[in-house]
């Protein structure tokens, strides 16, 4: 199904923030670049951000963390024109093109979430051979998929409306798991989840919370892998690794080149 969208449409994109001003702005430079799609709103979680002019900024008085922050400015910023939202983590750069990628794969598929190739940690939504973002060259590719990264998705409307936002409670403080946890919600709904070529993002990792906590990147996985394990294991069951296609012995996804493994996990999760 091919979903019409009139030119005035257009997608709120959330970015939670707790210090690091200069790489946020190096994003919101690259957002800026399709002005014409998108409003900006940053969630200042530390209350010290520096705007750097064309985004939108909501100081919440207090640190609400990754799900809280993009929860608040969903709700806060949401206008009728919103066909969409991005959720984005601020640690990212972004292909040209961007928005729009995700647009037009949403617009061709009517996914209930779409999230573009990345470089980052699972394996089913890295490309072959990862390039800068300023190398990618767009292709017009679409996976299902059994769940996305929430180091960006795009989320329409219709199913914000449908299955509600992040579950902030069950997976705070770090949010670890609410991403999973939201594409099986959408899944559950009867909704595709989808990666889509035609957008793509370089992400830095973890830079906010190696920083927030004290221990640094190690604090920060101690803290959140077992509020994760912990959260989809008392949403889904025991077998919530099957359902969101992670082997259970290595933890990690199946590259999205080997189609054999790929099938494999796409059964598993439909059980």
């Amino acid at each position: 199904m091919t979903r019409q969208v009139t030119p005035t449409d257009r997608v709120l994109v959330v970015i939670p923030v707790y210090g690091h001003h200069d790489m946020t702005h190096a994003l919101i430079g690259d957002l800026l670049r399709e002005r014409s799609l998108a409003d900006i709103v940053v969630v200042d979680n530390s209350g010290d951000y520096r705007p750097l002019g064309g985004e939108d900024v909501l100081r919440p008085g207090s640190n609400l963390g990754w799900a809280g922050g993009t929860n608040f400015g969903t709700v806060q910023r949401r206008e009728r024109e919103h066909v969409g939202f991005i959720w984005l983590n601020n640690d990212t750069r972004l292909s040209d093109g961007f928005v729009d990628g995700l647009l037009r794969s949403w617009r061709s598929s009517d996914a209930g979430i779409v999230a573009p190739l990345y470089d980052c940690h699972w394996l089913h939504q890295r490309p072959r051979h990862t390039p800068t973002v300023d190398e990618y060259e767009p292709k017009p590719t679409s996976r299902k998929a059994p769940f996305v990264d929430g180091t960006c998705m795009f989320v329409p409307a219709t199913t914000v409306d449908a299955i509600g936002l992040l579950d902030e409670e069950t997976f705070a403080p770090i949010g670890w798991g609410a991403d999973i946890d939201y594409c099986l919600r959408a899944r559950e709904a009867g909704l595709d989840v989808r990666i889509t070529g035609l957008a793509y993002l370089h992400h830095e990792k973890s830079v906010t919370g190696k920083t927030v906590y004290a221990g640094g990147l190690q604090e920060y996985a101690t803290r959140g892998y077992p509020v994760l394990v912990e959260g989809l294991r008392l949403k889904w069951g025991e077998d919530w690794q099957a359902r969101a296609g992670i082997d259970p012995t290595t933890g990690q996804t199946a590259p999205a080149g080997w189609r054999n493994q790929v099938r494999q996990m796409l059964r598993r999760a439909r059980r």
